[in-house]
């Protein structure tokens, strides 16, 4: 990086207002983005022993004792939402905490109820914190600001993007320019921010940091209580890869530590060993525990450096780049790490309108803490959510829907398996769907299907 770009890089930030602490710490990720390798040999790495990936206890009795000690720790939790996103893949218009998710609520409204209905059941401080961006910020607190529940905020780092060429800040004059640093940014804005401070003195121990659009993501008091117990200061909850989540991130051992392995950080010569679901049997489900003490420490030292990633896009015809670092990369940077295999049903991010779509069928339900839970009619011989695949001349936009189904929410998957819709079809309501189901609709006609259809382990017209 050329002095120049530097200079510019440091302007554009402090007219930003962001704080010199931040750019400084962008100017170095900058630097380290010319000078870091750009891939990781997958011969340097190995796939953890089991005493490095803890499980689920399988004995009733343990696991029980194990949630009535966490029970009693809720109260030196706090719970942190990432949520500066801004909903690209469905449409990018309105933050994604704010869309409808589930039986008429927000993201943000089934959070803020699953932390109230637990502060009521088990009389317990369990604090939510929301990590904002200068996207979502405005809009999140209009909802949150409607419950007496004690929410905190505090926002996201804002960095430029860059011509990729020559490392120049983007300059359009638009919030274009500004982007989000990944979630890695998480722990150096709850340091700037003055929360993590907070928290450490009002004695909150952990932290549970998740995706804002992961609602199976809650909290689980005997996962505290492992924690406490087996004195973990950074635990990473991973699950069992299968062939759809191939290019997930995988935990691995480099350099003598557990580390978290993502695709963009292999060559492309070994990217087919690195989905090989036999060899890295596991995947990241960004669901995060961290000790606060530990974590402070470690942010003291300067020896917080995450791996980068550089994320290419086209603005405006120009090719520029993000540099952003995940969260939970962090998990080389603790001693006293694991990895905990959970099962799937904590992980069901949605990403795609698809996603939002299974989100919002009978195939799952909210159980009466908000807590999102398989449906008990889905047969247990079913995956935990039927996978549902919309092409682009089907649906793409949650804005879309009106043009595509009659009610969404009404078309039953809680006996699919999966359900793949090509081409302008529409779905009146109360249609059920059934083992595995393909809709090939004929361009430049609606294939229409009728209310009270049933579709069954075939394909349609």
């Amino acid at each position: 990086m050329t002095g120049a770009a530097e200079d510019r890089i440091r302007r554009r930030m402090e007219d930003r207002g962001v704080p010199r602490a931040i750019i400084e710490s962008f100017l170095r990720k900058v630097e380290q983005s010319r000078s870091e390798p750009a891939y990781v040999p997958l011969e340097s790495v190995c796939t953890p022993d089991a005493d490095l990936i803890l499980r689920e206890p399988a004995d009733s009795n343990r696991r029980k004792s194990l949630e009535t000690r966490g029970e009693q720790l809720l109260q030196k939790v706090v719970v942190v939402k990432l949520n500066g996103g801004r909903s690209t893949t469905m449409d990018g218009r309105v933050p994604k905490g704010i869309l409808q998710a589930k039986d008429g609520l927000s993201y943000i409204e089934i959070i803020v109820r699953q932390i109230q209905s637990l502060r009521e059941k088990l009389r317990c401080d369990v604090k939510l914190a929301l990590m904002n961006s200068f996207f979502t910020h405005a809009r999140t607190m209009e909802i949150v600001e409607r419950f007496d529940v004690p929410v905190q905020s505090f926002m996201q780092n804002q960095v430029p993007r860059l011509f990729e060429e020559t490392l120049q800040p983007l300059d359009t004059g638009t919030e274009e320019d500004w982007v989000p640093p990944g979630h890695g940014d998480v722990y150096e804005s709850l340091r700037q921010s003055g929360l993590l401070d907070e928290l450490r003195e009002r004695g909150y121990r952990w932290a549970f940091i998740s995706n804002l659009d992961n609602l199976a993501a809650s909290v689980d008091p005997w996962i505290v209580g492992l924690i406490e117990e087996e004195n973990i200061h950074f635990l990473l909850e991973v699950t069992d890869r299968t062939p759809a989540d191939r290019k997930g991130g995988t935990l691995v051992v480099r350099n003598g530590n557990l580390d978290l392995l993502e695709i963009a950080q292999v060559a492309p010569d070994e990217k087919d060993s690195f989905m090989d679901i036999d060899r890295f049997r596991v995947f990241n489900t960004n669901n995060v525990w961290v000790d606060l003490d530990a974590l402070a420490a470690i942010l003291e030292s300067g020896s917080l450096r995450l791996p980068l990633i550089q994320n290419r896009k086209r603005i405006s015809g120009t090719r520029v780049v993000q540099i952003e670092t995940a969260m939970g990369a962090a998990i080389s940077r603790f001693q006293r790490a694991r990895g905990l295999r959970v099962s799937r049903e904590r992980f069901f991010p949605t990403k795609q309108v698809a996603d939002l779509f299974v989100l919002q069928s009978d195939a799952c339900i909210l159980d009466s803490l908000y807590r999102l839970q398989r449906n008990p009619a889905r047969p247990t011989s079913l995956p935990f959510m039927p996978t549902v695949s919309f092409g682009a001349d089907f649906l793409s936009s949650p804005l879309e829907m009106p043009s595509r189904f009659e009610d969404p929410a009404s078309v039953s998957l809680v006996l699919a398996h999966s359900l793949e819709v090509r081409g302008p079809a529409f779905f009146e309501r109360d249609v059920r769907i059934e083992g595995r189901v393909r809709i090939n609709a004929q361009p430049n006609t609606v294939y229409r299907i009728p209310s009270g259809t049933v579709l069954r382990d075939a394909v349609y017209p």
